[in-house]
């Protein structure tokens, strides 16, 4: 979906005031753009020192698909209104409250407004074609208003500040879903999602592994740095493929033997201290081939004989932690 982008020029050797480079106001807007064919259907302005886009004349880019304001100071969206031949919209790293002037932007596919100061989830009801929606760290408290989106596949909100999963249910064509780094203690409200393939929930409050049995198309789970005890409820996600379970609170590994397309299994900072049960639980999964086990009892406990061990209990495996296995055992 990207298109070739133009830059507009930027003064970013630091010469002269921060003021020299900066767009303040329409004065000086126009000229900003000057260099830009009025054909061209992406501009970006990373690092613009921008703190408007008002009076930037944006407008006269008819064919204008691609609007790329990363690390401004931008703090209102609503000059982009009249661009309604967006599809895709990235405002990451700037001074942005609210979310609005997106009413008339029925073409837009991609908007990311990660890295602002937005506490609600809003104005995004026209929004129908919208396929990627970032909102990572800002400050929203709640998922809602999202039912329209019925074409969304993808949706990261992490590093903010909800509680509750839910107002996903009108989701069905979501694919990738990233809620990491919040408040959330419960997986749930999750059963629409049956089209989900990946599912990040790292660095939350989690206990228990719930909720997940009719995600039956799941490829690849996260949910590092939780407080989780066992690994449970996984009897219906057979394409797994990678699972992480890293620094929980896990004594023992349990219900993956059927996962039998998984590839990948991260467990490092648990409680794990036998090997026996690493083999009855794994050594059958012929697909296996990465495992992170490092930061365990069983590793800190025999340092020397820790990958030989393994090695011998997963002869499958190609990579323990960072390493690459060799061909064979002797």
């Amino acid at each position: 979906m990207h298109m070739d982008k133009v830059t507009a020029p930027v003064h970013s050797d630091g010469s002269g005031s921060e003021s020299e480079g900066s767009v303040h106001g329409s004065d000086t807007c126009e000229d900003f753009l000057s260099g830009i064919d009025l054909e061209d259907t992406a501009i970006e302005l990373t690092h613009s020192r921008l703190n408007t886009l008002g009076g930037l004349g944006l407008e006269r880019f008819s064919k204008l698909e691609y609007l790329g304001c990363r690390r401004n100071q931008i703090n209102d969206m609503k000059p982009i209104k009249e661009l309604k031949t967006l599809r895709e919209v990235d405002l990451y790293d700037n001074r942005i409250k609210h979310i609005e002037g997106l009413e008339e932007l029925e073409e837009l596919e991609s908007l990311d407004l990660s890295f602002n100061k937005i506490r609600k989830i809003e104005g995004l009801e026209k929004l129908h074609k919208l396929r990627e929606l970032f909102l990572v760290s800002n400050k929203i408290h709640t998922i809602e208003n999202l039912a329209v989106l019925s074409n969304l596949r993808y949706l990261e909100l992490g590093a903010n500040r909800i509680r509750e999963i839910c107002g996903l249910d009108q989701l069905l064509q979501l694919e990738q879903l990233f809620l990491g780094k919040n408040k959330i203690s419960k997986l749930e409200n999750l059963e629409q999602l049956q089209k989900l393939r990946v599912l990040s929930i790292q660095s939350n409050r989690i206990s228990k592994m719930e909720g997940l049995e009719e995600l039956q198309n799941l490829e690849e789970l996260y949910l590092s740095h939780n407080a989780i005890s066992c690994i449970e409820g996984l009897e219906n996600n057979v394409k797994l493929t990678i699972l992480d379970v890293t620094s929980n609170q896990l004594s023992e590994l349990s219900g993956i033997k059927h996962l039998e397309h998984l590839e990948d299994l991260w467990a490092s900072g648990n409680k794990l201290d036998d090997f026996d049960n690493i083999e009855k639980e794994c050594g059958g999964i012929n697909s296996l081939q990465t495992v992170y086990f490092e930061f365990n009892p069983l590793q800190r406990s025999q340092p020397a004989n820790y990958r030989r061990k393994i090695m011998l209990a997963l002869p499958q495996v190609t990579q323990i932690d960072a390493t690459l296995c060799r061909s064979t055992v002797s």
